[in-house]
């Protein structure tokens, strides 16, 4: 069959169903038009599409390492979650939520727009003259990832001019002064007053011993149901009501780490001390101040942990003031 032929024989197939020509005509059109405007701009080089500067997934991360030489944050993942290698090689407990943010922001970045050497500013200008935080991530294996230099945040923006190890500058979006903590020593430790247990270790007890001025209350799990016990009263109570109170417990975390012992630690006045006990089938968590700072923050000393916590007084008023009858199913008895 000739092109002639073939053509003349499209034509008469068309004549014959009209409506079928003008579905694949609209069809085609349509193609044409999106590849035209492109509105996701899945067909054009940006930010998102361009080369990853780690080419790796989040959960294939085992080692980051970050800050100035001999100032660095070794983070290594454990089966139990994050650590944060200090000075003298102990292992401390790191921050989840500080390292993922930290994991997503590197995983994020992309070789989008090159500052090439033809540049007339200078590295210095780009607060890459020397002695700048490193941020470098391995795998299981040990095995480097990649490795750049973090220069200067962008003054208006949140980018940050980074070097690759071609010693190419770059221009990324994310902060990563921020991700970092600036370099801070404890930034990705954890803040956590309560340590983290296994979600199948249920919680049987939760034990208030607020404020001197005011009666402490306990919430007991019974059988599926939770009751508040308080001033001789047990009340059935609204088991969302205590997932929430527990919740809020858990989520404790210090304003403030404290590495020395430089600052002197005061004794709590009696009308402001207090202690938080949560109670497993198998064991007891408790939350309580060992002293004040001269601004009057609350001081904690975790077990386990080599560095204090502190802690603002407000921050802890809404569980320690914590009004009852929201717990009630029923109006609380005068």
């Amino acid at each position: 069959m000739t092109l002639r032929n073939s053509i003349q024989t499209l034509k008469e197939k068309a004549a014959e169903n009209p409506a079928l020509t003008l579905f694949f005509t609209n069809m085609i059109l349509g193609i044409l038009l999106f590849l035209l405007y492109d509105p996701g701009d899945w067909f054009k080089r940006n930010y998102q599409n361009s080369e990853a500067f780690f080419k790796i997934k989040s959960e294939e991360i085992q080692t980051i390492i970050t800050g100035r030489k001999g100032q660095q944050s070794i983070l290594n993942r454990h089966l139990d979650g994050w650590t944060v290698q200090s000075s003298d090689q102990s292992n401390l407990p790191g921050d989840p939520a500080r390292i993922e943010e930290l994991i997503q922001a590197c995983l994020h970045l992309r070789k989008f727009t090159q500052l090439t050497e033809s540049d007339p500013i200078s590295k210095e200008e780009f607060g890459l003259g020397g002695d700048e935080p490193i941020l470098e991530l391995k795998d299981v294996s040990g095995k480097s990832i990649g490795k750049i230099l973090i220069g200067a945040p962008v003054r208006k923006g949140s980018g940050t001019y980074i070097m690759d190890e071609k010693n190419q500058i770059w221009l990324v979006k994310e902060n990563l002064k921020l991700a970092t903590g600036n370099g801070k020593l404890d930034f990705f430790l954890s803040r956590s007053l309560v340590p983290a247990f296994p979600e199948r270790e249920k919680v049987v007890q939760i034990v208030i011993f607020p404020f001197s001025n005011t009666g402490n209350f306990s919430l007991i799990e019974e059988g599926g149901s939770w009751i508040l016990q308080v001033s001789g009263q047990q009340i059935p109570t609204s088991s969302e009501e205590v997932e929430l109170y527990l919740d809020q417990i858990k989520k404790l975390s210090a304003d403030e780490v404290l590495l020395h012992n430089s600052e002197p630690i005061l004794s709590i006045p009696k009308n402001q001390n207090f202690k938080i006990e949560i109670r497993t089938v198998s064991d007891k968590y408790v939350v309580s101040p060992i002293g004040m700072t001269k601004l009057g923050s609350y001081v904690f000393q975790r077990e386990g942990l080599s560095y204090k916590l502190v802690l603002d007084p407000w921050n802890i008023e809404r569980i320690l003031q914590k009004d009852l009858a929201e717990f009630a199913k029923s109006p609380l008895s005068p």
